[in-house]
């Protein structure tokens, strides 16, 4: 094993020192969207490829070593590992195809097994080579590895005989390429946003008018959600070839449409309405969700009290935690996609503000663009995920780049509320608040029934100083809210703070308790401090961690950059001075 360790580096065709420099320099490069997970598996294979043990690597000694599955652990049964070194491999390509020929080395992950691949420049593999490589079978099975990798040099041949043997190659290989790439299990699978149907019994009389009218406002309601597509059933329309499966075509599947059925009784009398509805998988007929929905007529406009009612229903299904989104984002972890699949990824991410769930969902939407350069969902997601991990507010360049993506997903979808959302929160983020706002209000009148648009543009609002019109739209999303918004709670919160009520501010932070959210700790550390609880701003303290791409300056730096206004940072900063720490301290 010695010997075979100390010849590894001829083998392979570059020194160790190099491709550990080459290695080093990828996972430092903040062009490399990866996770941390991708990161610790690259790093992992390329130590076992030096040690000389890459042909004992397999799915199940990733998933104990790389991943910490319990020993149990069935790759038959899991495909984590497989999933994971797919992602790996599309954000080593994306990176790659970012720098352009500036990398002397390049990093591979072949295809068909766990071998990294070293390549000096212009001797990189074209996607058609690797497909074309008859040790990338796709079947999903590993196969022995084989450790040497392409010399460094070769030998010169006349360049009529090389351009002929290109040309036969390529011709070879683009045509093995079209001929598997239906096949392959490791091919981009590329989803759409799922449809739903809806499904309002007929009926005659009064009652069936009612029906009638709920279902037309049912869908009115729906089609302001940009999460989902909605059509009403017609006679003579067959919705599948609507929502079907799309013919493939050559580097990624298109995957139709997810279809759901939604069945729904109205029914109203003198003291009060009821909507009771159901879910349904349109392909296996699975009842998916069903619920019932209730109003007391407390007063006499009918018509007034339906419509709240099915705007009720229509959030709990297509809002930003809505039944569907949900559904949507299950099926995802069991069928990863790319396209919508990463849309739905970012907005949980987002949500619950978690920073390996961003940069997972970074990295995705960043090869969706390479296939949906003019997707709006995908545009304005990527825009907001630039926003949400602090990268645009630590770094001009980003926060220009992801006021292009939301300026081309609004020229794209002018009707779209998520596009102006996205356009808001990068316009913000580069201190063009006037534009930002006029977004936010652009996006509100888009979809009124959303109330995560004003608790959005309610935050910033707040931030930047006009506190009573942050506040007046908190408290719009707050009306008829079964779970308050993130960024609804944390401006009535800060509220709370600016005027003294300490401890309804601590009581809101700690009911947003979350290690990731910095915003919602500094103020439940200042609000402690202020009551004088210096165990819990100690606690809070903790586990407080800022962004790291603000890593490298002050927390009041980056609430600055952030648009907090400085008369509310220096409300923050006394409370954290009584609690013992200053904001300029902070990092």
């Amino acid at each position: 094993m010695e010997a075979r360790n100390a010849g590894l580096a001829a083998q392979c065709g570059v020194a160790e020192c190099d491709a550990r420099a080459a290695l080093d320099h990828v996972l430092a490069d903040s062009q490399f969207h990866a996770t941390e997970r991708h990161r610790k598996l690259l790093r992992y294979l390329v130590d076992e490829f030096f040690a000389g043990r890459s042909g004992q690597v397999k799915a199940y000694t990733i998933a104990i070593d790389v991943f910490g599955r319990p020993a149990s652990f069935d790759p038959a049964t899991d495909p984590i590992v497989r999933v994971e070194a797919s992602r790996l491999r599309a954000a080593l390509t994306q990176y790659y195809e970012t720098v352009g020929e500036k990398e002397r080395l390049r990093i591979e992950l072949p295809k068909g097994n766990y071998v990294p691949h070293f390549a000096t420049s212009g001797l990189a593999r074209s996607p058609l080579e690797i497909a074309a490589d008859p040790t990338e079978t796709g079947s999903g099975q590993e196969e022995p590895a084989d450790v040497a990798s392409a010399p460094v040099r070769r030998p010169r041949r006349p360049l009529g005989v090389i351009a002929a043997a290109a040309t036969g190659l390529a011709a070879m290989a683009g045509a093995f390429y079209l001929s598997v790439v239906e096949r392959l299990p490791w091919q981009p699978v590329l989803s759409a946003k799922p449809t739903i149907v809806i499904d309002v019994p007929a009926g005659s009389g009064a009652g069936g008018e009612e029906q009638r009218k709920a279902g037309d406002y049912l869908i009115h309601a729906l089609s302001q959600f940009s999460a989902v597509r909605t059509l009403a059933p017609a006679p003579g329309v067959d919705i599948a070839s609507v929502t079907g499966w799309v013919a493939s075509a050559p580097q990624v599947k298109l995957q139709g449409s997810k279809e759901y059925r939604l069945s729904v009784a109205y029914s109203a009398d003198v003291k009060e309405h009821q909507v009771s509805w159901q879910i349904v998988d349109a392909q296996s007929n699975e009842a998916l969700r069903a619920g019932t929905v209730k109003a007391d007529i407390d007063y006499g406009d009918a018509q007034a009290v339906q419509e709240k009612l099915l705007a009720r229903l229509a959030r709990s299904l297509a809002g930003e935690e809505g039944v569907i989104v949900s559904l949507e984002a299950a099926r995802q972890l069991v069928t990863p996609s790319i396209g919508y699949g990463c849309v739905l990824l970012a907005d949980v991410a987002v949500s619950r503000i978690d920073p390996e769930g961003l940069a997972s969902a970074h990295a995705c939407l960043e090869q969706s663009v390479t296939y949906q350069a003019a997707d709006p969902d995908v545009l304005a997601s990527l825009a907001m995920v630039l926003v949400a991990t602090g990268e645009a507010s630590a770094s001009p360049t980003v926060a220009a780049r992801a006021v292009k993506l939301a300026d081309k997903a609004v020229a794209l979808a002018p009707q779209s509320s998520q596009s102006y959302i996205a356009q808001m929160q990068a316009r913000f983020a580069t201190g063009d608040t006037e534009a930002a706002f006029l977004s936010g209000r652009r996006a509100a009148a888009l979809n009124p029934l959303d109330d995560a648009i004003p608790a959005r543009l309610g935050l910033l609002l707040f931030v930047s100083g006009q506190y009573s019109e942050g506040v007046s739209l908190a408290r719009v999303a707050e009306v008829g809210c079964e779970y308050l918004h993130r960024d609804a709670a944390l401006t009535l919160a800060l509220e709370d703070y600016r005027n003294g009520r300490y401890r309804e501010a601590l009581k809101r932070a700690r009911q947003l308790a979350n290690p990731a959210d910095s915003a919602v700790n500094l103020l439940r550390i200042a609000a402690a401090g202020q009551l004088g609880l210096t165990r819990e701003a100690t606690s809070a303290l903790d586990g407080l961690h800022w962004n790291k791409v603000g890593a490298t300056r002050s927390i009041e730096s980056e609430l600055a950059a952030r648009g907090y206004a400085p008369e509310l940072i220096a409300l923050l900063d006394d409370g954290l001075g009584k609690a013992g720490v200053r904001l300029a301290g902070l990092y």
